[in-house]
């Protein structure tokens, strides 16, 4: 009969890293299905969001900005251009660089789910007071800040 290997030390419940990733898989996967009536995905949908936020940007800022990985953004962007959600132009400063922008459907549908999307963080920040809500939005950008070393 084997004995059962020794705990590791490494408190992985407290541990940062696996309390973030915890808390923003919850409410992903909560998102989710939200966003099933609309026919998005989660990642399009930050995809949407992110280009509501900040049109015409480039593949490589959206990578940035919608926190999501090149090669899956490309299958991301392709599709949503296909729905016709999504637009590609071509820079104007540089004829090869091509610019994402959302079209006026994609416009409009992002606008429908923006008040969906409010409703769950104010459901996630319930228990939390607006000075608590404030101060780990703070944090939050703090930490994504001190990981750049990391990547």
């Amino acid at each position: 009969m084997s004995t059962p290997a020794p705990a590791i030390s490494h408190d992985l419940e407290q541990a940062v890293p696996y309390l973030v990733a915890r808390a923003g898989a919850r409410m992903g996967q909560a998102f989710t299905k939200a966003l099933k009536p609309f026919g998005l995905s989660l990642n399009e949908w930050r995809v949407c969001a992110s280009l509501g936020h900040k049109p015409h940007q480039s593949l490589s800022e959206l990578v940035v900005h919608a926190a999501v990985d090149t090669s899956t953004l490309s299958r991301i962007v392709d599709r949503l251009v296909r729905q016709g959600l999504v637009c590609r132009e071509k820079n104007e400063q540089d004829g090869r660089a091509i610019r994402l922008r959302l079209s006026d459907e994609g416009a409009n549908l992002t606008r429908e789910i923006v008040p969906l999307a409010k409703r769950y963080e104010k459901v996630a920040l319930t228990r939390f007071t607006i000075e608590e809500a404030e101060l780990l939005r703070n944090l939050l950008v703090r930490l994504y800040e001190n990981s750049e070393p990391l990547v």
